[in-house]
């Protein structure tokens, strides 16, 4: 797990200066930290200014969650848990249609600064059966579309990845944003983001931990010894 105490500090600098800011038409946009810093989406367990919001279908509601909540439906379970002094999450799947742990805001965001970057995230898989499915994703979408779906980028990522990291304890992963990619019916548009990481578990039973998760503006800032999930 990295240290994370500057981009505590940055977060608390993006929530003070959010006040004011609009994109041409008028809706507020949540600024970026500055071009050096990290764009931290959650730490300890925490989403800053963000929202997190847990899921599956068919029901198809997001549920709001605070640090300290639960959720516990026929699709999915999440829950709060610890690493050593660290917070996380532990979400379970089991393998009913699509379980997703989103993390955004009502308020766009302008994720132009991100576009060449890489999200870095902390991962504890402990259960992962491999199948060939190939089906989960890692998402940012656009808000405002008449179909939200369509509105966005996606990562698709196998449940044999998963099942590789199975057992094995903590690893950081990394994935490019230039691995995302647009669905070609869809309006997605980077200034305009509401969900800045969405990860989606379809139709398997999985159980992780979800620890810090970030996004760096520089694709080449992976770090020592991370799990690197590349283009297709």
């Amino acid at each position: 797990m990295f240290n994370n105490t500057i981009f505590k500090v940055s977060m608390l600098a993006a929530a003070v200066t959010m006040a004011g800011c609009a994109n041409d038409e008028g809706t507020p946009v949540i600024p970026p930290p500055p071009a050096d810093e990290a764009l931290v989406i959650i730490d300890d367990g925490a989403t800053g200014s963000f929202t997190l919001k847990v899921g599956y279908a068919p029901d198809y509601q997001k549920t709001e969650l605070a640090k300290d909540g639960t959720y516990d439906q026929a699709g999915l379970k999440v829950s709060p848990s610890a690493n050593g002094e660290e917070y996380v999450w532990e979400v379970e799947t089991f393998g009913n249609g699509e379980a997703y742990f989103i993390v955004g805001s009502d308020t766009q965001m302008d994720m132009t600064d991100y576009q060449a970057g890489i999200y870095v995230f902390d991962l504890n898989v402990t259960n992962a059966t491999a199948s060939g499915n190939y089906a989960h994703q890692i998402v940012m979408q656009t808000s405002g579309g008449a179909t939200d779906y369509l509105d966005r980028n996606t990562y698709y990522f196998g449940q044999d990845q998963l099942a590789d990291l199975e057992g094995e304890g903590w690893k950081t992963i990394t994935v490019p944003v230039s691995c995302l990619s647009a669905d070609e019916n869809g309006n997605f548009d980077i200034t305009k983001v509401n969900e800045v990481f969405r990860l989606d578990i379809r139709n398997e039973s999985v159980t992780y931990e979800l620890g810090t998760v970030k996004l760096e503006k520089d694709a080449t800032m992976s770090p020592e010894g991370a799990v690197e999930w590349t283009c297709g």
